[in-house]
């Protein structure tokens, strides 16, 4: 059953990308439609290989329009933009779990960039997390979600002593504060 799960989860994070791109491009060949009508009547030419003349300047308009957004999007500036609306968005309560999930969907050898599931260990309990960062000084940063809701919770600082990495994905450990718990004694067991 965790297979056929994850091969869901996995396909809608791949077929996605797909949709928006297909809905993106079919909004943009109509309204390179509505521009092309008129110059397609400049070509002396009603149809190019059995296609309207109309509907060759569209898909022409909508390439050099993707190309022109490739190169924009290659260009230092697009990406310290793009880095400043990621920063912006990591202020909207639940984007940075779901950005870690699918990080750690995509790289799954990877996880550095993302959440890595952990347990910490306080004086006589212990809490599932999530590590965020960790400095060299022995200091870990992990963000404790709540349960049954992962999306909201708290960031804690604890020596790296009191936290052990889990050898769980995050999707297994969001799962596991849906679940209230139940179920997770065999998986973080050790």
């Amino acid at each position: 059953m965790q297979f056929i799960k994850t091969t869901i989860i996995g396909g809608l994070f791949f077929m996605l990308p797909v949709v928006v791109v297909v809905v993106v491009v079919g909004k943009a060949l109509k309204i390179m439609l509505l521009v092309g009508k008129p110059l397609g009547t400049l070509i002396p030419t009603e149809s190019i290989g059995g296609i309207a003349t109309a509907n060759v300047v569209a898909l022409l308009a909508v390439a050099l329009c993707c190309f022109i957004a490739g190169v924009i999007a290659k260009s230092a500036l697009a990406k310290k933009a793009y880095l400043s609306l990621d920063t912006a968005l990591l202020a909207i309560p639940g984007y940075a779990i779901i950005k870690g999930f699918t990080e750690s969907m995509n790289n799954s050898e990877e996880v550095a960039q993302g959440f890595l599931p952990v347990l910490v260990r306080f004086d006589d309990s212990a809490q599932i997390g999530f590590e965020v960062e960790r400095s060299e000084a022995g200091n870990v940063a992990v963000y404790l979600p709540g349960a049954p809701s992962p999306w909201s919770g708290s960031v804690a600082y604890f020596k790296e002593d009191r936290v052990k990495r889990l050898d769980i994905s995050v999707a297994q450990a969001i799962g596991i504060f849906r679940k209230l718990g139940r179920g997770s004694v065999q998986s973080i067991a050790s």
